[in-house]
C-alpha cells in the first residue's frame, strides 16, 4: 500500500470533528502557555523538527 505524502490537511476532511482540530490545538496550546507563564513552568515549542524549551515568561 503507497501512502501519499501530499495528503489534504486534517481540516479539509469530511468529518466534522477533524475539521476543528486545529482550532482546538491553538485554544489548548495557548491555555497550555498561558499556565506555564503564570507558574514559572518551562513550555517546549516545536516549530521545526528541533524542539526547544521556552520559560514561563513571553518575550
Amino acid at each position: 500500500m503507497k501512502v501519499d505524502a501530499m495528503k489534504a490537511p486534517v481540516s479539509h476532511s469530511k468529518d466534522p470533528d477533524l475539521q476543528k482540530a486545529p482550532q482546538a490545538l491553538m485554544r489548548a496550546s495557548e491555555k497550555a502557555r498561558l499556565l506555564a507563564e503564570q507558574t514559572g513552568t518551562t513550555f517546549v515549542v516545536r516549530k521545526s523538527a528541533t524542539p526547544t524549551a521556552e520559560t514561563g515568561k513571553r518575550k
